[in-house]
């Protein structure tokens, strides 16, 4: 009740919230207290749309509980002055619980964020069946170092490599980002001095053609050698 929005870190997938907010909410007003109808209303409102984008993805564990705050921010755009409650209660092992205050206007980047999961390509079960394979064959397999298949996507990390000692080596896929080249000062100056030199006014020129009117029609090595230097200086 002195929340506007709750997010819950997600476990095994949406139905692990749902019955954390359950238990949360006999926790607080006492079991059976608030029938299932005003459970499931409250939910809809406090936590349903922080869920929407984990429904499309998944478990994801540490991330969980930060991709649920953005689909919440995504899908209900919490006004100014809402109170967001978070609750990362990891594996059990540690647990943390905080309050967040909009302030301002609350954005994410729909585009970038849903357009991801768009692109997702979809494969059939058998794909899915040898990559379980390819990871079976290689669980705890030291000193070693995989094959890389297919396009790795940008911004990701990779194994490397395996130590004889079962330590992993990761290496980190980088954005390829198209860089917009400044023009070429220098290049565009000898270019140009090289088409000047070639004009029929160039002294460069004249002096090849001169040579070559005096050689004649002649292909021993001395005028072969001329040409071949003139040429040069052109």
């Amino acid at each position: 009740d002195a929340h506007d929005f709750l997010v819950f870190h997600l476990g095994s997938g949406p139905k692990f919230v749902r019955h954390a907010f359950e238990s949360a909410v006999a926790a607080a007003h006492g079991e059976g207290s608030v029938g299932e109808e005003e459970v499931e209303a409250m939910f809809e409102r406090l936590v349903a749309p922080s869920l929407r984008l984990a429904s499309r993805i998944g478990p994801m564990h540490t991330a969980a509980t930060y991709v649920n705050l953005a689909s919440l921010l995504l899908h209900a755009s919490p006004p100014v002055g809402s109170r967001i409650g978070v609750f990362s209660y990891g594996s059990g092992a540690a647990s943390t619980m905080y309050a967040l205050r909009v302030r301002g206007e609350a954005r994410v980047d729909a585009a970038a964020l849903v357009g991801m999961l768009d692109a997702r390509e979809v494969l059939p079960p058998s794909d899915f069946v040898a990559v379980c394979d390819r990871f079976s064959a290689t669980y705890g397999r030291f000193d070693w170092t995989p094959r890389v298949r297919g396009v790795s996507p940008a911004r990701s990390y990779r194994i490397k490599a395996v130590g004889v000692l079962g330590r992993r080596e990761y290496e980190y896929v980088p954005f390829d980002e198209v860089q917009l080249r400044a023009p070429d000062v220098a290049a565009a100056e000898a270019t140009e001095s090289v088409v000047q030199a070639a004009s029929p006014s160039s002294p460069a020129l004249q002096q090849l053609l001169a040579s070559l009117a005096a050689g004649g029609g002649t292909q021993g090595p001395a005028a072969t050698a001329t040409s071949s230097v003139d040429v040069a200086a052109v």
